[in-house]
């Protein structure tokens, strides 16, 4: 039943009768018809991307009970496809101690390397963004969880366990308790809103800034969690992360529409055909977003960003609409 989703399989080679076995799921991971291919160790070698090739033990290895235990590789399919694997081996011996077969198993970890190099990329921009701009991300669950990344232990002399339990802790202490009734007035009214309050700085200075916090919406318009960006206040680096720019459009409503057209001097049936989208989409949009497929409402305001329409957070919390 596991190796039907076609992430894993295994394998094993018994050395005295040069028996090799692979699991229907192996076929499928590695991409390979069972009816034609004959199973082998140096089958599945071969298979291992040439980068990686010198890593793996050899089929001599094996013999003499040599293994290096867990390892994460690339193969190449026939179809040219790469796919990364988690691979483990375990040599089995006889009562007197000689190799007697080996036996592996093969994980598709594909998506999860994806997703590590995905993480590793977005802390790599967000530690540039800070060293730049002293510019701070963080997020907030439905329970109110925040997080924040571990620059903000650095700009605050905080500890990152501190700031996990209060995220105010970060205020100065003399606007601390505005700041969290602030907070509190906009999560309840679920609303995107701005912030300008003095932080700590290394627990003994302060600095201005301002922050920005979005709710992000499921399919169903219920809040899942909430993205936010601080940034010295006059710093002129945009604030935009692909989460807060998902809050932000989704609190984009038809008088934001209609104020982009009117900078572009355009009419819903150019906006409809520069956005690859129907005049009756474009009509409904403007008496009523929320009403509209979230698809149709991001390839609008994309379309409006690139011809220089630029949605912003402005103070009051309302949403401002300016043509670059």
């Amino acid at each position: 039943m596991i190796e039907s989703q076609g992430v894993n399989g295994s394998w094993s080679w018994q050395f005295a009768e040069n028996r090799h076995v692979w699991s229907p799921g192996l076929f499928r991971v590695l991409g390979l018809d069972p009816q034609t291919i004959r199973p082998s160790y140096d089958r599945l070698v071969s298979l291992i991307d040439s980068q990686d090739r010198d890593t793996v033990e050899t089929g001599v290895d094996l013999l003499h009970g040599v293994t290096l235990g867990r390892q994460t590789l690339r193969i190449r399919r026939p179809d040219g496809a790469i796919r990364v694997l988690s691979s483990r081996i375990e040599i089995s011996l006889t009562p007197d101690g000689r190799p007697r077969g080996a036996a592996g198993v093969m994980l598709d970890v594909t998506h999860q390397e994806i997703l590590r190099e995905a993480r590793m990329a977005e802390q790599r921009r967000r530690r540039a963004w800070y060293d730049d701009q002293r510019i701070l991300t963080f997020f907030s669950d439905q329970s109110h969880l925040f997080t924040c990344q571990e620059e903000a232990s650095e700009l605050t002399g905080l500890s990152s366990d501190e700031i996990a339990a209060d995220a105010f802790v970060t205020i100065v202490a003399d606007e601390r308790e505005h700041a969290r009734a602030e907070n509190a007035e906009a999560l309840a009214a679920g609303r995107a809103f701005r912030v300008t309050p003095h932080m700590r700085i290394a627990r003994h200075d302060r600095a201005l800034f301002e922050a920005f916090i979005v709710p992000i919406r499921d399919a169903g318009g219920a809040i899942r969690e909430w993205a936010g960006i601080t940034r010295p206040m006059g710093s002129k680096a945009s604030p935009a992360t692909e989460l807060l720019l998902e809050g932000l459009e989704q609190a984009i409503d038809g008088r934001h529409m209609r104020a982009a057209r009117a900078l572009l001097d355009w009419s819903m049936t150019d906006l409809a055909q520069a956005a690859g989208l129907s005049l009756s989409t474009v009509k409904r949009m403007e008496e009523n977003v929320d009403g509209s497929a979230p698809a149709s409402r991001r390839k609008a305001v994309a379309t409006l960003r690139r011809f220089g329409i630029r949605f912003s957070l402005m103070e009051g919390n309302v949403i401002g609409v300016s043509a670059t």
